[in-house]
């Protein structure tokens, strides 16, 4: 009988974050990362992990060391990580960073991932895809996919809704410098416009 696969499983190891701002002003920064896969199948069991909430200690620099579980992520599927600050009454969002399958499969990932709108944040994470849960009544064997040992910073794609293409470019738009006023009366509103030229696009 021949192996049905249903999906692989993502072990997910979230180590510290730098940088993190202070949110909470009356109980304290007590941060925590979310982790969702982003389902194709928008009718899909939710899957989602977290890891615990760091309450001492250097709370905007903090230090998880701790592996997530993620099973049944297919290929293509990107993966969300949501950083959180609990407080009181509810959790303010620190930052959360969309990184699409092509990110980390099949070669995981061992990095540091920029956190979007919190200048020289970054996430210390590993990632690694476990190949192949197959239904209990198939047998085939299991592979593992090693994360790179190189530790550069990479920036993720960070819309939550991912291009359909061959190939997708990261591109993090960081600041300008010495614009010129062009809207007296309005005011300047500047933005950035990124499109693609070549063969086949369209």
């Amino acid at each position: 009988m021949s192996a049905v696969v249903a999906g692989y499983k993502l072990l997910v190891h979230i180590i510290r974050a730098e940088g993190l701002q202070h949110m909470n002003h009356f109980t304290g920064d007590h941060p925590y990362v979310v982790c969702e896969v982003k389902h194709a199948d928008n009718h899909a069991e939710k899957t989602r992990v977290e890891t615990k909430t760091i309450t001492e200690g250097d709370t905007l620099n903090p230090v998880w060391n701790e592996t997530l579980e993620l099973e049944n992520w297919q290929v293509g599927e990107a993966l969300e990580l949501t950083v959180y600050d609990k407080g009181l009454i509810g959790s303010k969002t620190e930052g959360r960073m969309v990184l699409p399958s092509e990110f980390f499969f099949p070669n995981g990932f061992n990095g540091m991932v920029g956190i979007p709108d919190l200048p020289n944040s970054k996430l210390h994470m590993t990632l690694q895809v476990i190949g192949g849960v197959v239904a209990a009544d198939a047998a085939a064997p299991q592979a593992t996919y090693a994360a790179p040992t190189s530790m550069e910073a990479q920036q993720p794609v960070v819309e939550e809704t991912l291009v359909e293409a061959p190939q997708k470019m990261a591109v993090s738009i960081l600041e300008a410098h010495g614009l010129q006023q062009m809207n007296h009366f309005t005011g300047d509103a500047p933005y950035v416009v990124c499109e693609v030229y070549g063969k086949g696009v369209k």
